[in-house]
């Protein structure tokens, strides 16, 4: 019985990684004739999935560990890429600077209107998401902000040694977050705000910091990227980000991180971003299939991925054992 135990906690653990790596062998087959297993088609996935909401996701997994949710990082992208344009094309550090500055304010607003004022996540996030689109469309006349500084171009559009510096910068981040969760005090007491707040407040821990902690984290990789979006395309779009908060909750849930809190890895979500991203890929090569099918397949791989992480399904499990034990 133990040994099932481990190797059904094993194949739990590593499903994510299964779920990319059978992803990746079904493409190579059914797309064959586009070397979809090659190297640059491989680097082309992965460059896809750090534009596409990767960076959006690692934020979103310190938030998702506390147990609560930020609705605001597509808006926050936005924002962060626009007020880089605006001050970026004549000083790139200053627009850089700026660009992160303001994610990290709403980071902070966000935080602490959950874990001071008492709003719920939903609420805060959402009124902070309405309120900086709004912003966004009167700063900028509805228009895209222009990026002409090559400073700033090469920040979403440089190679070293071959490999995008999406790719680099997204493995270099997710490697920063899965050191700080597994190392550091503020790591550990996420998770343990997340697994049960009343405990960790009886431990001593800071609650109300804790979660403006990682709210700030979160909004300080939404500035990323944005910065980095606005850097690839040559343009900060005021509509940048749009409903891309979905795309990163679903690369969460995919990655195993536990939508109630306290359980999950960063570099479960790292896979989830992948699983995203070869998804997407998968769609493009087929061509004459209706885009809203890709919503539809994440829509149901989300909602499984809640259902084996929810209750009924280990109180299921767990009601199974007992029986066979008797």
């Amino acid at each position: 019985m133990n040994k099932a135990k481990k190797v059904y906690n094993w194949f739990s653990s590593k499903s994510a990684i299964m779920a990319l790596a059978i992803l990746v062998i079904f493409s190579s087959i059914a797309f064959s004739q586009r070397n979809f297993f090659s190297v640059p088609s491989l680097m082309n996935v992965a460059r896809k999935a750090a534009s596409d909401g990767g960076f959006l996701a690692l934020g979103m997994t310190f938030v998702i560990l506390i147990g609560q949710i930020d609705l605001s990082v597509g808006a926050v992208l936005a924002m962060s890429g626009v007020v880089m344009g605006l001050f970026g094309n004549t000083n790139p550090v200053l627009g850089v600077l700026a660009g992160l500055g303001i994610g990290i304010l709403c980071g902070f607003l966000n935080g602490f209107m959950v874990a001071k004022m008492r709003i719920s996540s939903w609420i805060a996030s959402l009124a902070m998401m309405l309120g900086l689109r709004g912003i966004v469309l009167l700063i900028t006349h509805q228009k895209p902000v222009s990026i002409s500084n090559p400073v700033l171009q090469s920040l979403g559009n440089a190679s070293i040694f071959g490999v995008h510096i999406l790719v680099i910068l997204l493995v270099v981040c997710t490697l920063i977050c899965m050191y700080i969760a597994r190392n550091t005090k503020f790591g550990m007491a996420v998770y343990a705000v997340g697994g049960n707040e009343e405990a960790a407040r009886m431990m001593g821990l800071k609650v109300a910091r804790i979660k403006i902690a990682a709210y700030t984290w979160c909004g300080f990789f939404a500035a990323v990227a944005g910065i980095l979006l606005a850097g690839r395309l040559y343009t900060a779009q005021p509509n940048a980000g749009d409903t891309w908060e979905t795309t990163a909750i679903a690369m969460c849930a995919l990655g195993g991180v536990k939508l109630s809190g306290g359980e999950g890895k960063f570099s479960g979500t790292f896979f989830g971003i992948l699983i995203i991203a070869v998804i997407n890929t998968i769609f493009n090569y087929a061509g004459n299939l209706n885009s809203w099918w890709q919503n539809v397949v994440m829509g149901v791989l989300v909602l499984i991925s809640i259902g084996v992480q929810s209750e009924v399904f280990h109180m299921h499990r767990s009601k199974r054992k007992e029986t066979q034990k008797c």
